[in-house]
C-alpha cells in the first residue's frame, strides 16, 4: 500500500455490487461508497441479422490483482471490501501504518499537520487535490470468494495507437507492445486514425509519416487541431529524413521522433519515457496546486521542458552544417537559418525553464516537501 499526491477519486457517483467503507479509529465510518466488480464489462454488439439492431452482451474475466484508489480523510483508520449482495467481507486493510510512514518523512504537509493538531478540522473533499492511498488487493481473495474478476490495474493499461500503412511494420510493433504489457489499437492510414480517436482516446500515438493520401504530418497537424485530441502524446516514426522547415513547422507538436530501422527495445524505451513523464507531470502538478503554485506557472515549466528535450534531439538529427559552406545553395542557407532559429528558441527557454524550476522548488521546500527532479 502506499501514499501520494494525486487527483481524490470521487466516490459518490459508483455504482454496484462491491461496497468499500473507510472507518475511523472507534470503527464509525466515515464514508462508503460502492463500484461494479472490476471483471465484469457491459456492452453491445451489432446483431448477425444485419438488421442494424444491437444486442446487448456481458463479459467477464479474471486476472491479477486490484488496486482501491482512496482520498485522504482526517482520522481514516481502516478500509474493508465486502459483497453488497450477501454481506461477505472480502478484504480489510489497515490504513494508519502507510499515512504515518509518509507524514514521518514529509511532516510540513498540510494534511499532516492537521494529524498533529488535533483541534484543526479539515478534510479532503473528493474531487480536490489531495493525499490518495493505493491499496492493491490480490486477486486470489476474491476468487476465493466466488467472483469473477478483472483487474482494475489490468484495465488501466496504456493504449498505444500505431498508425503505419506497413501491416508487417504494424503487427511486428503491436505483437512486441501486447508483450510488453501494452494495449494496442491500429490504424492504417491518417484518415484510419482520425477516425478512431474518435472512438477511443489513446495515451500516446505512434504515426509514421511517408503515408498516402494524408502523411502523418498533415495527420498530426489534424490531431493537435482538435481540442479533443490536442494533448494525446505523439511519436512519429518514419524512415523519412527530417527537414528543418518540418521540424520548425511541428516541433511543438510532437514528443519525439524516432527513424527507421529501429531496434523494438529503443522504440519501447522512449514509449515508456513519454507515459512516465505524462505521469509525473500530472503528479507533480497535484503536488504544486497543493502548496499554491499556480497551475499556469507550472504547465508553462512542464511544457518548456518537453520543447527543450525534443528541440535537442530535433538538432541532433539534422545533418546541417554549422559553418557556411564555401559553395552552398538557397536550400542548405534556408536549413542553417532554420536551425539557429531553434538553438535560440531553445536558449531562451531555458532560461525561463530554470526561473520557473527555482519558484517552484523554492514554494516545495518551504512546505518541506521533494523538490523537482527533473
Amino acid at each position: 500500500m502506499e501514499v501520494r499526491y494525486g487527483e481524490a477519486p470521487n466516490l459518490n457517483i459508483g455504482n454496484g455490487d462491491l461496497k468499500g467503507v473507510i472507518l475511523d479509529s472507534k470503527g464509525n465510518e466515515l464514508k462508503s461508497f460502492s463500484f461494479q466488480e472490476p471483471g465484469t464489462t457491459y456492452g453491445d454488439s451489432p446483431s448477425p441479422s444485419g438488421d442494424n439492431s444491437l444486442i446487448g452482451y456481458t463479459e467477464t474475466s479474471s486476472s491479477g490483482e486490484m488496486t482501491v484508489t482512496l482520498p485522504y480523510l482526517p482520522d481514516m483508520q481502516s478500509f474493508s471490501l465486502s459483497d453488497s449482495r450477501d454481506g461477505a467481507l472480502l478484504a480489510s486493510v489497515d490504513l494508519d501504518p502507510p499515512v504515518a510512514a509518509f507524514c514521518a518523512e514529509y511532516p510540513k504537509d498540510p494534511d499532516c499537520l492537521v494529524l498533529a493538531s488535533p483541534s484543526t478540522s479539515a478534510a479532503s473533499s473528493p474531487g480536490t487535490t489531495a493525499l490518495v492511498l493505493a491499496t492493491l488487493f490480490s486477486a486470489s481473495v476474491f476468487i476465493a470468494a466466488g467472483m469473477a474478476i478483472w483487474t482494475i490495474r489490468h484495465r488501466a493499461r496504456k493504449v498505444v495507437l500505431i498508425v503505419d500503412d506497413e501491416p508487417d511494420i504494424v503487427n511486428l510493433i503491436d505483437i512486441f507492445l501486447r508483450t510488453k504489457g501494452y494495449v494496442t489499437l491500429t490504424a492504417s492510414s491518417g484518415a484510419a486514425c482520425l477516425n478512431t480517436l474518435k472512438k477511443q482516446i489513446p495515451d500516446l500515438i505512434l504515426l509514421d509519416v511517408r503515408m498516402e493520401p494524408i502523411d502523418g504530418w498533415q495527420t498530426l497537424g489534424q490531431i493537435k487541431k482538435d481540442p479533443g485530441f490536442k494533448s494525446i502524446p505523439v511519436l512519429m516514426l518514419t524512415a523519412s529524413t527530417l527537414t528543418a522547415e518540418m521540424a520548425k513547422q511541428y516541433n511543438i507538436c510532437i514528443e519525439d521522433y524516432i527513424t527507421k530501422p529501429f531496434h523494438l527495445e529503443d522504440l519501447y524505451t522512449a514509449i515508456d519515457s513519454i507515459l512516465t513523464r505524462k505521469q509525473k507531470l500530472k503528479e507533480t502538478l497535484a503536488l504544486a496546486r497543493k502548496v499554491g503554485i499556480e497551475k499556469e506557472k507550472f504547465c508553462e515549466f512542464a511544457t518548456l521542458t518537453r520543447r527543450i528535450s525534443i528541440n535537442k534531439k530535433i538538432l541532433d538529427i539534422l545533418n546541417v552544417p554549422q559553418v557556411i559552406p564555401a559553395q552552398a545553395d538557397l536550400h542548405t542557407l534556408d536549413d542553417m537559418l532554420v536551425v539557429d532559429y531553434i538553438n535560440v528558441k531553445t536558449r531562451d527557454n531555458e532560461k525561463r525553464a530554470e526561473q520557473l524550476r527555482q519558484e517552484i522548488n523554492s514554494a516545495l521546500r518551504a512546505k518541506g516537501l521533494p523538490e523537482l527532479g527533473w
